[in-house]
């Protein structure tokens, strides 16, 4: 007799078979490059099921259809970072999206496969990750821990809160999606990536390290130059958040000595964002640009505002909101965690 809390195989099993054994042909659509022939559209058609993920898909079109074809594949399980690329114009690990779950998100049973953007091509969906890797390796990804633990005569230890607050942004994969999809690192290349950053962070917040001043020179500067557009935090496939790890970094801004120009300024418009809504419980867009920039570059934009006829909107006087003592209550609680 079978116990109410027990599970058997057969009370595991989809209700509908229909569910169970369902079968789709999809039509895949492949954006193809070669060095010779340029890009070029393919089609190719096969049968999925329930079970069946996008390097599934690949591996069977390259197997029974198309030998020509290439990309990258390893682990299959979301570890290896291998197989990133666009799926309907979505960066993401193949391996970790099945086919009939894009069918049923997008309602339609073709599906689109890019390589990532940004990266050079090599051949179809492969592409040159030597910049990413180039990246990531100047944030120096690694423990530098102190000559007596080289030496074998003391030993680092890990607190439990550091472990929580270093375990996350540990698990990054190195699969390049979040870097593939960033506006500031196709129009800054002083940005290093939110890729390199999750990983950079990872080692400046480990209390055992010890080259932070040089990680705050080749951290800090680059982390003022996210734009937040928060596209990293959008296609992790990890939930790493690297967005989070580049707020983190700037607040290591005050401990740094020799702060460069995009960190000064940087901290500027921070500290007057701060300080207006502190006093008003508004962001006095006006005065924050003032003080972020200072009077002469102000000046200059000026002449921009009133010929565009925004100027009436730099000079509105504000009128401060009621419960401003709620507001510091709020801003010091955020300042002080």
């Amino acid at each position: 007799m079978v116990q109410a809390n027990q599970v058997t195989e057969k009370s595991m099993e989809p209700k509908s078979s229909a569910i169970r054994n369902e079968e789709k042909e999809i039509i895949v659509k492949v954006k193809r490059f070669s060095p010779d022939k340029g890009e070029w559209w393919q089609e190719y058609k096969l049968t999925v099921d329930r079970f069946t993920q996008m390097t599934e898909v690949l591996r069977r079109i390259k197997t029974e259809q198309d030998p020509s074809l290439s990309y990258r594949a390893a682990c299959h399980m979301a570890v290896c970072g291998s197989c990133g690329m666009k799926i309907n114009g979505a960066p993401m690990l193949a391996c970790k999206t099945l086919a009939l779950q894009l069918i049923n998100e997008y309602g339609s049973n073709v599906i689109t496969l890019e390589p990532m953007e940004w990266f050079p091509r090599v051949k179809d969906l492969v592409v040159d990750l030597d910049d990413f890797y180039e990246r990531m390796y100047k944030v120096k990804p690694r423990l530098y821990p102190s000559k007596e633990v080289l030496d074998g005569k003391a030993e680092h230890r890990l607190v439990p809160e550091d472990q929580r607050e270093l375990w996350k942004f540990a698990q990054c994969i190195w699969c390049g999606l979040c870097v593939s999809s960033c506006p500031s690192v196709k129009n800054d290349p002083e940005f290093l990536g939110p890729a390199a950053h999750a990983k950079g962070y990872r080692f400046l917040a480990d209390p055992r390290d010890t080259i932070t001043e040089e990680r705050m020179k080749i951290l800090i500067d680059s982390s003022w130059r996210c734009t937040y557009c928060y596209q990293c935090f959008n296609v992790c496939p990890r939930d790493i958040e690297p967005v989070t790890t580049i707020k983190k970094t700037r607040a290591w801004s005050s401990k740094m000595k020799d702060k460069t120009k995009v960190a000064e300024t940087g901290e500027k418009h921070v500290n007057a964002i701060a300080d207006t809504i502190r006093r008003s419980g508004k962001l006095l867009e006006a005065e924050v640009y003032l003080r972020t920039y200072g009077l002469v570059q102000a000046m200059t934009d000026m002449v921009f505002m009133i010929k565009s006829g925004r100027m009436k909107y730099a000079l509105i006087k504000e009128v401060p909101i009621k419960g401003l003592n709620d507001i510091e209550k709020i801003m010091t609680l955020g300042e002080n965690e």
